[in-house]
């Protein structure tokens, strides 16, 4: 988990990052993972959004993570 930062620092703002999901033993390759953590209205649980254009939305737990990394930069200082 070279670049990796653990799940339990993932921010909890909303902010997209990449994940790292399920399989402790592959980190991903492109194209990646992206989800955000958000809090259902309802319910008031807090999970991983995951969108996905082949599958749809899933909804994911920390225990489903192996480590996140923020987006790369798009835009150059």
């Amino acid at each position: 988990m070279d670049d990796w930062y653990p799940v339990r620092l993932a921010p909890r703002d909303g902010t997209p990052v990449i994940l790292w999901m399920e399989d402790a033993e592959a980190p991903p390759t492109y194209p990646v993972t992206v989800g955000v953590w958000e809090t259902d209205d309802i319910t008031r649980r807090s999970h991983w959004r995951v969108v996905g254009a082949r599958y749809g939305t899933h909804t994911y737990f920390d225990q489903h993570i192996v480590g996140w990394r923020p987006l790369p930069c798009m835009y150059r200082a």
